[in-house]
């Protein structure tokens, strides 16, 4: 009985622990200036996002200045991720907007810790190709042929990897010049009938730079974590960062923003289709479990 007596008084002092630990915090007020130190940045951006209505206070004092809780200063450090992770502003509020945007943010560091582990691996094979390289030079005073081809493999692999953001840059350019460059011979020499003629190369181009893309990626859906190739139209106009694109899931039906995974081949699904086996939406499992 004593034993029992003490451990409800244990409790009892856990709970109370609890309690005045979350009375403490929501008692916590920060000005801006101490808002802006706690959370690593400057006051001048806490006052932007105010005004941008990203971090409204949550109170102001008697003289009218603003108050923050420790609810908005979580709130000040998930918009400083999202801009470090690229998002821009109009695009971290409509993430700030989703129900999902904790797994939004999540599927974000997944996929920049998944790049930075790849650069990482790379790093590790090139060192490995220096030093067997070295290594051949001292023993034999020539480069073998298999480290010669080691370190081809390895190079290829890398410039495969950023091939076709190259492509899109290039292509770009010669768009931006095909335009520009005709429409200023217009305005010089009253020569107009190579600028149409740009305009439908440009689009031609543009529309080819976007089908091909779209050929090579995937989104993940931060509701139902479908892996899914988008509509072309959809991905034409969604908005989008350089990691992520705001699109409506095959699957769930959601629109998020979805982080973005380039596969090297093309995707043997259809556009609309998610990879099978990656949705866990319950239409999608049971079409999945009656074709098994």
């Amino acid at each position: 009985m004593v034993e029992k007596n003490e451990t409800t008084r244990c409790e009892e002092r856990r709970g109370a622990a609890g309690l005045g630990a979350r009375a403490s915090e929501a008692a916590t007020r920060y000005t801006t200036g101490e808002l802006a130190e706690a959370c690593g940045t400057t006051v001048r951006t806490v006052q932007y996002y105010d005004g941008k209505g990203l971090l409204s206070p949550s109170d102001y004092s008697e003289g009218g200045r603003r108050l923050y809780t420790a609810d908005d200063a979580r709130q000040l450090h998930f918009i400083l991720m999202l801009k470090a992770l690229g998002l821009s502003l109009a695009q971290i509020k409509g993430v700030l907007e989703s129900p999902h945007r904790h797994v939004i943010l999540g599927d974000l560091l997944d996929e920049n810790a998944r790049e930075l582990r790849e650069e990482a691996e790379e790093l590790q094979s090139r060192l490995r190709a220096i030093e067997a390289m070295g290594d051949d030079i001292r023993r034999y005073g020539a480069l073998t042929a298999t480290s010669k081809l080691a370190m081809v493999r390895r190079m290829e692999d890398k410039r495969a990897e950023r091939r076709w953001h190259a492509v899109m840059i290039l292509v770009g350019i010669l768009m931006d010049v095909a335009w520009i460059g005709t429409l200023v011979l217009g305005i010089l020499t009253g020569v107009w009938w190579p600028f149409p003629i740009a305009l439908v190369a440009v689009a031609a181009a543009g529309f080819w730079l976007v089908v091909h893309f779209n050929d090579h990626t995937t989104y993940l859906c931060p509701a139902c974590r479908a892996d899914f190739r988008p509509n072309l139209g959809a991905f034409f106009v969604a908005c989008h960062t350089p990691t992520t694109r705001k699109l409506t899931c095959p699957c769930c039906g959601e629109k998020n923003w979805c982080v973005e995974r380039f596969h090297a081949e093309p995707l043997a699904i259809g556009r609309g289709e998610c990879v099978p086996g990656t949705c866990t939406h319950g239409a999608c499992a049971a079409e999945e479990g009656g074709a098994r």
